[in-house]
C-alpha cells in the first residue's frame, strides 16, 4: 500500500537539497543495504551508530511475545521499517517526504508486513488504539512541538504502548542556546541557512509530563568508556514513553 496524501505544506524540496548536500541520498541498492555502509563513506560512522541503536530496539522488542503493529514516524527512505519487519512485526511507515517514500516503496515491495503512507501525523487517518509501538528514530528534530507531538501519538497506542525516541538530540538548558547557534552555522556552511528555520532543538524537560525512561544513555561510564575504545555508537539517548504511565 503506498498512499499519497499532501495534507499539509512543508519545504521537502529544501529538506532534499540539504540531503543530497550531506549525502544522504542514496541509490536503490544502497538503500536495500542499510544500516550496513562502506566503510570509506564519509558517513560510515555515523551509519554504525545507527545500526547500534536498531539493534538494541529489535532486541528489546523481542521480549514481547507475539508480532506487534509499529507505526515508524519520519521513515525516510524505509530501511528501518524493513529491518523492524523482519522480526515479523507489522510495520507502518509514515513520511511526508515523497521523494524517499518512494523509494521506499520500489526498494521495499517485496516485504508483505511494510506499508508506507504520506501523511501529516496530526490529521492522520489513525484509529486511537491502533499501535503497540510508535518508534521516534532521528526525526524529533523536525517538530516544533514536542509535546504536542507526543500527546497526538499516545492516542494512537494500545494499551500498554510504547514511544520509542532515538538517534537525536536533547539539550538541557545550558546547551540549547549553543545548540541552536551551532546549527545555524552548519546550515550556513552548507549554502542552507534557511534550513535552521526547519530545525528544531528539543529541552529534555519537555518530556517531564511523559514520565519518560532512559533505555540509553550515551554518558554514562561503560558507554564513554567505550567510545574512549573506539567503539562507536549513538551520542543520543534512547527513552522510552509507555502509555500507561502517562494517563
Amino acid at each position: 500500500m503506498y498512499c499519497i496524501e499532501k495534507l499539509f505544506t512543508v519545504d521537502i524540496d529544501l529538506y532534499l537539497h540539504v540531503r543530497e548536500k550531506e549525502g544522504r541520498l542514496y541509490s536503490d541498492d544502497v538503500v536495500a543495504r542499510l544500516p550496513l555502509m562502506p566503510s570509506d563513506n564519509s558517513l560510515a560512522d555515523e551509519w554504525r551508530a545507527r545500526s547500534a541503536s536498531a539493534s538494541r530496539l529489535t532486541q528489546y522488542l523481542l521480549r514481547r511475545a507475539t508480532p506487534l503493529s509499529i507505526l515508524d514516524l519520519g521513515c525516510g527512505n524505509g530501511w528501518f521499517s524493513n529491518l523492524l519487519s523482519k522480526f515479523g512485526h507489522r510495520v507502518l511507515s509514515v513520511d511526508q517526504n515523497r521523494h524517499e517514500l518512494k523509494q521506499a516503496a520500489r526498494v521495499f515491495s517485496l516485504n508483505p508486513c511494510l506499508f508506507f503512507i504520506e501523511t501529516n501525523i496530526f490529521s492522520a487517518p489513525f484509529m486511537a488504539g491502533t499501535f503497540d509501538v510508535i518508534v521516534l528514530a532521528s526525526v524529533i528534530q523536525y517538530f516544533h512541538d514536542l509535546p504536542a507531538l507526543l500527546k497526538v501519538l499516545l492516542r494512537y497506542l494500545k494499551p500498554k504502548g510504547e514511544i520509542h525516541i532515538m538517534d537525536s538530540p536533547l539539550y538541557s538548558d545550558e546547551e540549547l542556546k549553543a545548540a541552536v547557534h551551532r546549527s545555524q552555522q552548519y546550515y550556513s556552511s552548507l549554502g542552507f541557512p534557511e534550513m535552521a528555520g526547519h530545525y528544531f532543538h528539543h529541552n529534555l524537560s519537555d518530556l517531564d509530563a511523559f514520565d519518560s525512561k532512559w533505555l540509553y544513555n550515551p554518558q554514562s561510564h561503560i558507554y564513554r568508556l567505550k567510545r574512549l575504545l573506539g567503539w562507536v555508537d549513538s551520542p543520543f539517548p534512547w527513552i522510552m514513553i509507555r502509555k500507561q504511565d502517562v494517563e
